[in-house]
């Protein structure tokens, strides 16, 4: 039999299927995580949160959460087997891993020789935490669910008041989340729990590498809101907490932003827009009248592509009305000059090293498991391994198609 059936699929098409799963995954997760960096001291860098060591933490009764994150590689090496969140990246950042913060996982890894020695070393004091490192974003606090989401979040590029935290489009303008209808968007993007989870299932044809190629950056963002701008129009924006205390961030040039979006705590858009209208008409009012008004929104600031070089520029001004922007910006260099991204060294989809594969990564997950239950579970694998590669062996040989069914019989046979 040479086609192909609904449910089947050949021994020479699983071969393929895992190893664009392979490829998937490095796709996904490109760096080679041998390297842990705490000793690296603060960094902005992608950052985990754990929420299983959270669970886990010893503390006293009352006591607050412990919260931590660790970085890229600790996230594969030494919390795999764990719930993760994944929060992007962050400044001035040092690994949580190891620490006296994260007793529950024991040492680190990466950093230490022998496997079973405890979590002691000294944690950061710069660290700063915020409720993303319980597994929660924006200023409704919600969980990120990227199978279930149905708008577009975006992180504050200034953050030192949010701690770069993540907004809805509708609670950055003040509705209600799923007062506008929206249909759910999915993305390749590893947010959420464990991110060894969710790679997606691949469809085997004579198209698929094509299309993991293109889905490399997920799909795209769904249509902006009323009254929202488009992703395209703008490079980052600063949410309304920070610039309500940062007040110089107001003195940014018109040039370099779009029109702010007001922070209305409101029921609907329309409510919004008979608010926004109202308070338009009373600041005109005051002005022509030169009295103050008795209620203003905070607002968020959308900045353009290439504001950094117009931020830089006016350091060099000596126009008076700048000087407070001229301090804030002394102050966070960020806001002007280039801010990378530490990323460790990327890896090979041939790399000899331990983190090659997803069996690699099983093996190392191992290492938690009593020494006892590590062998018996290594003993009952390698006899399914052996007894499923005899089943197979014939198939592959004259390009036979596997049925779900037999594969089903095979396993049942098994126990």
């Amino acid at each position: 039999m040479t086609g192909s059936t609904e449910g089947s699929i050949t021994a020479p098409e699983f071969l393929e299927q895992q190893s664009l799963l392979e490829k998937e995954a490095l796709e996904l997760m490109p760096f080679d995580p041998q390297r842990c960096t705490f000793t690296d001291g603060a960094l902005r860098q992608q950052l985990y949160a754990c929420l299983t060591c959270l669970k886990n933490q010893p503390k006293s009764e009352g006591e607050k959460p412990v919260f931590s994150g660790v970085c890229y590689s600790c996230s594969i090496q030494c919390h795999s087997t764990h719930e993760l969140v994944e929060l992007f990246t962050k400044r001035h950042f040092t690994c949580d891993c190891g620490t006296t913060r994260m007793l529950y996982n024991g040492g680190c890894r990466l950093r230490n020789v022998d496997p079973k020695s405890p979590a002691d070393d000294i944690p950061s004091s710069s660290n700063r935490y915020s409720n993303n490192f319980e597994g929660t974003f924006c200023s409704c606090e919600q969980p990120y669910n990227p199978l279930e989401e149905t708008g577009n979040m975006f992180q504050c590029f200034f953050g030192e008041v949010c701690n770069e935290d993540w907004f809805h489009e509708e609670c950055l303008m003040g509705i209600p989340r799923g007062s506008v209808e929206r249909k759910a968007k999915h993305t390749l993007t590893r947010n959420g729990k464990n991110i060894l989870e969710t790679l997606p299932e691949i469809e085997v044809d004579e198209d698929a590498a094509t299309k993991t190629e293109e889905n490399d950056s997920g799909e795209e963002d769904a249509a902006p809101l009323p009254g929202f701008p488009s992703a395209n129009d703008f490079d980052c924006l600063i949410c309304w907490k920070c610039v309500d205390k940062f007040k110089a961030l107001d003195l940014i040039p018109r040039s370099v932003r779009l029109p702010d979006i007001f922070h209305v705590e409101s029921k609907s858009l329309d409510d919004r827009a008979t608010q926004l209208k109202n308070y338009k008409e009373t600041q005109s009012n005051s002005k022509r009248l030169k009295t103050t008004t008795s209620k203003d929104f905070k607002f968020s600031i959308f900045l353009k592509d290439g504001f950094q070089s117009a931020l830089k520029s006016i350091i060099s001004t000596n126009e008076k009305h700048y000087d407070p922007l001229i301090s804030l910006l002394r102050q966070f260099p960020f806001l002007y000059e280039e801010d990378p991204v530490y990323e460790p060294p990327e890896e090979s989809l041939h790399s000899e090293t331990e983190s090659s594969s997803m069996f690699d990564l099983g093996t190392k997950a191992l290492e938690s498991l009593p020494r006892e239950q590590a062998i018996e579970g290594l003993q009952a694998y390698e006899k399914v391994k052996q007894k499923l590669s005899q089943f197979l062996r014939p198939f592959a040989q004259e390009g036979r198609i596997v049925t779900k069914e037999e594969i089903k019989r095979f396993f049942e046979d098994t126990e």
